[in-house]
């Protein structure tokens, strides 16, 4: 004997009427026996009606004690959406694979500059040692842009998306004192991604240019730029040459190098 018919005695079936939520209409009615229906709907609970899977909203009412004494039911429904994934597209034709360190909170000042975490390393600066390293994730993302992506009238979608994993962390060792005396650049702030902060990350800014990275007390790890201009180049050029390093735009598969 099951829990209701212990309380209840021997259950009668309950009327239930299943409506959509969307539009109101009825999808159906159905007589259920108490044990075929959960306790309570104050829980989140799917259903599975007609070949589709269902949310339940809400329920009137809402709890077995109820609809078991008055033998109705109403379930107010939303049917789960279901992605298909082959029209799936992405925005950008490659990512990092590391993932960006965060922290919760910092002071906030003037000078933070606000990122997605999909932008991370998409325009940084490397070591030119590591150029075969560089070559081989540019195979894979030139790959995505012939045979895996599509155009439309403002933007570029693509099918696929290249991780970056041969590429690893830039390891770069520049004095911070010295390419902020560079770009002239005296004010520093925070690199805020998704509304955490970057760890031990620096954000500085010049007329042309913002760049932002991260730090190893005072020598700088990793340094990238968000926002730039046509004449952002001759800034690249001069940290090429001050610290001995390459400019690598991933998603555009394009490399400035001093000659």
């Amino acid at each position: 004997m099951g829990l209701f018919d212990k309380i209840f005695g021997t259950s009668d079936k309950i009327k239930v009427q299943f409506i959509d939520i969307l539009n109101g209409n009825t999808i159906g009615v159905s007589e259920m026996k108490a044990e075929q229906l959960p306790e309570t709907f104050s829980v989140p609970t799917t259903m599975h009606i007609q070949d589709n899977d269902w949310n339940i909203e809400e329920a009137i009412p809402e709890n077995s004690i109820d609809f078991i004494r008055t033998k109705t039911l109403v379930l107010k429904m939303r049917k789960i959406e279901k992605i298909n994934t082959n029209e799936i597209w992405y925005s950008l034709p490659t990512i990092s694979n590391e993932f960006p360190p965060t922290v919760a909170g910092a002071p906030q000042t003037e000078f933070d500059i606000h990122i997605h975490e999909d932008d991370y390393r998409q325009k940084e600066f490397l070591n030119l040692n590591v150029q075969p390293r560089i070559k081989e994730e540019l195979i894979g993302i030139k790959n995505i842009w012939k045979n895996q992506s599509k155009k439309s009238e403002d933007y570029t979608l693509f099918k696929n998306c290249h991780v970056r994993n041969v590429i690893g962390k830039p390891n770069l060792t520049i004095n911070f004192k010295e390419l902020k005396y560079l770009l002239k650049c005296n004010s520093v702030g925070h690199v805020i991604i998704n509304n955490v902060t970057l760890l031990n990350g620096f954000a500085i800014k010049t007329e042309n240019t913002t760049y932002f990275g991260t730090l190893n007390i005072d020598t700088v790890t990793e340094l990238c730029i968000s926002q730039w201009n046509e004449n952002s180049t001759n800034e690249i050029l001069e940290v090429n040459k001050a610290f001995n390093l390459l400019f690598v735009n991933w998603p555009q598969c394009n490399i400035i190098k001093n000659d």
